[in-house]
């Protein structure tokens, strides 16, 4: 087991990408504290880590209130003692025209993508260094290494994460704190359904066009899970990742290289 006994904190984990990394993390034998802002899908997740025999509890979270985020790593730490890796996965997404897009529209979306990523980072660093180190990982996107069109706000947000990640690991590094990025390609959840129906229309297409004419472009020849996304994420929290930081790992079968 890759992750034996270390304790990772999970944000925006009780669906999608999250709860991919969240139960792969599990698996790999981490105590896991998922979070999320919907009650009823805390209950669920903390049910199946119990159902599965995994070690995991799952608190309730808003990553733009940093009452909430202090609140998770000290529930963290309070439960079982240290905190080994952080994961800021907590996301969402807004397409549309650029021109349509207001300032509510995108602060809300900056204040999950960046805010969140910076409140997380932020509130773990004093655990990691009172561990005498360990992992960040912020979830970006293929639109960290390039902008989409339609999807403005959320490019401008990941590519920020990326800037911050980079910051961050030239910063920790010399108290033993590795900080990179995941750029997820395009993965099979609730969430790229939804954005496959918004960018057809926008683009003219017909509803799942856009899914088919992204994953035709992909060397691996098929669309990612959320559990592709654990891989890479349990890769980067083990310790054959001690000599790793600053870097951006695609996990996207190809659908960006750089």
């Amino acid at each position: 087991m890759l992750l034996k006994d270390k304790v990772i904190v999970i944000t925006g984990s009780t669906k999608g990408i999250g709860k991919g990394i969240a139960m792969k993390a599990a698996q790999e034998g981490a105590k896991v504290v998922a979070s999320g802002p919907e009650p009823e899908l805390v209950k669920a997740l903390e049910k199946e880590f119990a159902d599965n025999n995994y070690t995991g509890i799952a608190v309730l979270c808003d990553v733009t209130k940093k009452i909430d985020v202090d609140n998770l790593m000290l529930a963290a730490s309070k439960k079982y003692g240290k905190i080994d890796g952080l994961v800021a996965c907590a996301g969402i997404i807004d397409p549309g025209h650029f021109e349509d897009i207001d300032e509510a529209r995108w602060d809300k979306l900056m204040n999950v993508n960046l805010k969140g990523v910076y409140l997380a980072d932020q509130a773990v660093i004093p655990y990691l260094k009172k561990n005498g180190g360990g992992k960040i990982i912020n979830i970006g996107s293929d639109c960290s290494l390039e902008g989409w069109d339609f999807l403005t706000s959320y490019s401008a947000s990941k590519f920020a994460v990326r800037g911050l990640s980079q910051a961050l690991a030239k910063e920790l590094g010399v108290h033993n704190i590795k900080v990179n990025v995941i750029c997820p390609g395009i993965i099979e959840t609730d969430m790229w359904e939804q954005l496959d129906k918004t960018l057809s229309e926008l683009r003219g297409l017909k509803q799942g066009e856009t899914w088919s004419q992204t994953v035709a472009k992909i060397p691996l020849g098929r669309g990612g899970k959320p559990e592709d996304l654990g891989n890479g994420a349990v890769l980067l929290l083990s310790d054959y990742s001690d000599y790793i930081t600053g870097c951006s790992l695609t996990v996207g079968g190809g659908s960006a290289i750089h």
